[in-house]
């Protein structure tokens, strides 16, 4: 792996800037110096020599892009392909929350480093994680070289569930840890299973610690109806906006069923939103309201869930439902197009996470954290530039995971020609069909 403070080109990609004039390069260049971007631009234009550099990356006939920002991902997946075809309420009482409640902190430190390698694997340089043992979590965050921001599952209606004062903790120890790759904020796990005082509480350390909070809202309509059974006619995003939670340090995961009045709170709130199209298609909990929630003015950035939600966590696949279900939704061929949802998946996410000034795009000052697409596949085949270039649809409607070769993180060259520089994949995987094992037996007896 390539030393701190080496300076690394890459030189004639397809490059995707992200910048706000979402400018790109036919044939670009990315100049990087140790952690970060000191130029970028057309590899035509004479100013850049080679020989400069202690590391070139000759990405021809490759994409070159803002690594993926996860917005809603949960490191589980030893249960991946278990509990299938059921509902979300189902399958949380059956599998989800008796098979946190029996975890170790050794297994949130296997399923966390297998994820975070799967995630590195298909193009994500940056995961918003709710998860258990969030301690262990960020420890295979900063081993394996990823960039994390990190929030308990936690509730208190339910049994054996992380606590306020687990995330607090977690904080105290973690927050900031490598070298400021890694943040802890406040997670509060889903409406039914939290009380008002838990959800005040978590606004409390919330600014207490000038952090931000990651909730469920929404998901289901079984949930919306619960939520206003119990607290006086209030939907879940009416009832958080009562009790202080929402705000722009809010990644607000799901918001399917939203009213009229809850976009127009979370419009006003600042809150952000993550939209998970795989998930919410596959537990059959229905397709958000996206295109009248970017109408509002609210940032929409993009995530997988979790593997047994998803099967995968590959942001590509992400992308694709996300523009393809609100096209079906809405029956107009013209909504969400290739360049809005690139930006779903970069700087929207980016800016939830409060992150917008560091990643999310590919300028001068900002964290190299950028991926390569290699385009020479017959996915990705014809390869068209100029006016009526096809490579924007590529990367939105071609792509998988696998065609990422190359991902960097940090000025870090995590994964390379794609083999993990950080970790032994084949240990990774061993560890964790083991430790599945003995979970799923101790939860489904």
């Amino acid at each position: 792996m390539k030393k701190s403070n080496e300076k690394t080109l890459l030189k004639n990609g397809f490059l995707i800037t992200c910048d706000e004039k979402f400018r790109h390069f036919e044939n670009g260049f990315v100049s990087i110096d140790g952690d970060r971007i000191d130029q970028v631009g057309s590899s035509n234009q004479g100013k850049i020599r080679a020989s400069r550099y202690d590391y070139v990356i000759d990405a021809k006939n490759h994409v070159t892009m803002p690594g993926l920002v996860s917005l809603h991902f949960h490191s589980d997946n030893l249960s991946r392909g278990v509990g299938e075809h059921m509902g979300l309420e189902e399958w949380l009482d059956r599998i989800y929350y008796p098979m946190l409640a029996s975890m170790q902190p050794i297994d949130a430190r296997v399923a966390s480093s297998l994820a975070y390698a799967e995630a590195i694997k298909s193009g994500t340089t940056t995961v918003n994680d709710m998860y258990r043992h969030i301690i262990a979590c960020a420890e295979s965050a900063e081993k394996i070289g990823i960039r994390a921001v990190v929030s308990s599952e936690a509730a208190d209606l339910i049994p054996g569930q992380e606590t306020l004062m687990d995330n607090e903790e977690a904080f105290r120890k973690k927050n900031n840890s490598a070298g400021g790759r890694i943040k802890i904020w406040f997670g509060v796990e889903w409406i039914p299973v939290c009380s008002g005082q838990f959800l005040e509480k978590s606004r409390e350390l919330a600014t207490k610690y000038n952090t931000g909070i990651h909730i469920h809202l929404n998901e289901s309509r079984a949930e919306v109806e619960m939520c206003k059974e119990k607290n006086g006619g209030l939907a879940p995003v009416e009832y958080a906006d009562k009790l202080g939670v929402l705000g722009r340090d809010v990644v607000a995961a799901h918001c399917v069923w939203l009213s009229d009045n809850e976009i127009s709170i979370l419009a006003k709130k600042g809150t952000n939103v993550s939209h998970n199209p795989v998930s919410n298609m596959k537990l059959g909990n229905g397709i958000a309201r996206v295109a009248e929630l970017l109408d509002a003015g609210i940032n929409v950035g993009l995530g997988p869930d979790d593997a047994p939600c998803n099967n995968t966590v590959d942001m590509f696949e992400v992308m694709k439902f996300a523009s393809l279900g609100q096209k079906a939704r809405l029956l107009d061929a013209s909504i969400l197009p290739s360049e809005q949802v690139i930006r779903m998946a970069t700087i929207n996410g980016a800016k939830a996470l409060g992150l917008e000034k560091e990643i999310g795009s590919l300028e001068p000052g900002k964290k190299a954290d950028l991926i390569t697409i290699n385009l020479e596949t017959p996915r990705l085949t014809p390869v068209i530039l100029g006016k009526n270039t096809n490579v924007f649809a590529h990367v939105v409607y071609s792509a998988h995971g696998d065609d990422v070769d190359n991902v960097m993180i940090d000025g870090k060259l995590v994964m390379k020609n794609r083999n993990l520089q950080t970790a032994n994949e084949k240990a990774l995987m061993v560890n964790a069909n083991k430790a599945s094992k003995k979970l799923i037996e101790r939860v489904l007896k």
